[in-house]
């Protein structure tokens, strides 16, 4: 599917109740979902609308985006990257998951280490993306930094790469990579290319584990694995869904998230959010990636 971007536009109040929003922790709306005429209306307020075509005759969706006077082109692509793509994926049956991966090696069937993708998933401002960055400087080479898009195939989950940079803060672009780098604007996430000192994987991989990022901030560090019922609801707030009214839909994205939860060993990730702390976070988790 391709983003047609129009000039930008005024958010002016829409004539629909939304039928769905998501809603941060601290309670301030990140997106409303409307219906439209010609399919469905997500609008990020303060930063972009878009309009979702139902597709015709089996071909993609028709997505028309509009920034909001106060943000950039670039925040609008980014959403529609991060969001809208994901969004549709589920929709139309593919497995698509709000978190970070990087690549490590975990244990294999002879007991060697094998080229695999553990995922993170969380909250935003979470640490998801810091986390994988993280990795990435100590030499595991980050897949993605917002999406997590799964493939099944012959019985492997392969974890595709995404778009090779990564979207920081101000205070971990410049943990990760020193004081003097360069921030356009201290309020929004800076965008760093891989390179020879960050790493990125260009090719998919099997998704080994799932690590679920607690919300206490200031918790110790605890790896716990989950049951199977356990993980199915940690994982789903993480998912992508466009219409929550579609049961049909609704309940073979349900399935789907199910046989995830028991094909892949999911975990409950809890670790003081202080740089200092990301050595031995690191070392905790492909400890247990690695079954030591």
């Amino acid at each position: 599917m391709e983003l047609k971007l129009e000039p930008p536009r005024s958010q002016e109040l829409l004539p629909t109740q939304p039928y769905d929003r998501w809603v941060s922790p601290e309670g301030y709306c990140q997106a409303e979902f409307h219906k439209a005429d010609a399919g469905f209306l997500i609008r990020f307020p303060g930063q972009a609308d878009f309009l979702i075509k139902e597709p015709q005759n089996g071909f993609d969706f028709d997505v028309i985006g509009w920034s909001a006077p106060e943000c950039d082109d670039k925040t609008a692509i980014n959403l529609f990257h991060n969001a809208i793509q994901p969004i549709l994926g589920n929709h139309t049956g593919g497995l698509f998951l709000h978190g970070s991966a990087v690549m490590a090696g975990c244990e294999g069937s002879d007991a060697e280490a094998v080229p695999g993708a553990i995922a993170f998933l969380g909250l935003s401002r979470g640490g998801k993306t810091t986390l994988a960055g993280s990795f990435a400087l100590s030499g595991n080479p980050f897949l993605t930094e917002d999406v997590i898009d799964l493939r099944l195939n012959d019985g492997h989950y392969l974890l595709q790469p995404k778009r090779s940079k990564l979207r920081l803060f101000a205070d971990s672009a410049r943990y990760l990579f020193g004081e003097n780098t360069p921030i356009e604007d201290a309020d929004m996430k800076q965008d760093v290319e891989a390179g020879s000192t960050l790493p990125f994987a260009d090719r998919a991989v099997p998704l080994q584990q799932i690590y679920v990022l607690g919300t206490d901030h200031s918790a110790p560090l605890s790896i716990r694995r989950y049951s199977m019922q356990e993980a199915l609801s940690a994982l789903m707030p993480h998912a992508f869904i466009l219409d929550v009214e579609d049961k049909p839909r609704l309940k073979a994205h349900f399935a789907r998230m199910a046989d995830l939860s028991q094909d892949i060993e999911c975990y409950s990730l809890d670790f003081t959010r202080d740089y200092a702390e990301l050595p031995r976070v690191r070392a905790a988790i492909l400890d247990n990636c690695q079954g030591v």
